[in-house]
Parts: structure tokens; C-alpha cells; sequence
């Protein structure tokens, strides 16, 4: 795809550099379905705070399972009617919480904790949201207690 073209092409210059320049950031890619960054160690408190200081809207966040036995977890956020999308990892199953700074995330994270096992640490309010606790975490997870293997 030639540069500037894409779903990315009306976001400002300056706010994609500045997301380039979050502590374990990687370069954007401008895509037809917005933007993207895969940053396996991204900071995301910094992450979260500059976004909300650029008034972009967390819309939603996506938990993937992956062979090493971590989650990636892709934060989809708008920025007027641009698409962003940043992928990174839990490390030893866990990754901070961002519900502190974008409490849009709350529910977020306590999904993606129960289906895949993940410690959003420093939630408020940790508690499950969708499976009851007398079941092991982490659906998407072979935990030994239930967990899918499909």
C-alpha cells in the first residue's frame, strides 16, 4: 500500500509519532482497516495515557491466545474516524491494567481475565465477569480444570 493511503490517512502526523515514541513502541502501519502497531512489550499505562491525552475512544480490546502460552491483547481504539489498533503481550500471563487511566476498560479486562487466564494487575475490581467462580480461569486455556481445547 503506497503511503497515505488507508483508513490512517486523515489522523495527524504528530499523533502517530507520538505513539511511535511509547517506551517498546514499533513503527505504525497504515492499513485499509486504520492503524496498526504490534509491540510485543509495549508500555500500555503510557499507552493509555496518551491516548486519552489525544481524546482517542478505547472501543473495544481483544484477547488471543497464543502458542507460548501468553495472551496477546489488541486495544482497538477511534481517533475521530480512525481506527487504531495495538497489539502487544502478557508477560508470565499478566500485563497492567488500564482501567485506572480509561475506565471504558473495566469490562475489558475482567472478560479477557476470565476466558484466557490473564492478571490485569492494578484493576479496581478484579472480580469475574462472565464465568462463575467455582470454574477455573482462562476458557481459551488447556488449565487442566475445564478449559476449551478447540
Amino acid at each position: 500500500m503506497r503511503e497515505g493511503s488507508g483508513r490512517g490517512e486523515g489522523i495527524a502526523p504528530d499523533c502517530q509519532a507520538l505513539l511511535e515514541q511509547l517506551p517498546g513502541a514499533t513503527r505504525i502501519d497504515r492499513r485499509l482497516d486504520g492503524l496498526w502497531m504490534a509491540a510485543p512489550v509495549l508500555d500500555v499505562l503510557a499507552m493509555a495515557e496518551q491516548m486519552h491525552r489525544l481524546e482517542a475512544r478505547l472501543s473495544t480490546m481483544t484477547g488471543v491466545a497464543l502458542g507460548s502460552g501468553e495472551t496477546g491483547i489488541i486495544y482497538h481504539y477511534c481517533l475521530g474516524a480512525v481506527p487504531i489498533n495495538i497489539k502487544t503481550e502478557t508477560r508470565d500471563r499478566a500485563i497492567p491494567s488500564i482501567t485506572p487511566v480509561t475506565r471504558a476498560a473495566d469490562w475489558s479486562e475482567r472478560e479477557i481475565s476470565d476466558l484466557y487466564g490473564v492478571r490485569f494487575t492494578g484493576h479496581p475490581n478484579p472480580t469475574r465477569l462472565i464465568r462463575p467462580p467455582s470454574l477455573p480461569p482462562g476458557f481459551f486455556r488447556d488449565t487442566g480444570g475445564g478449559g476449551h481445547r478447540g
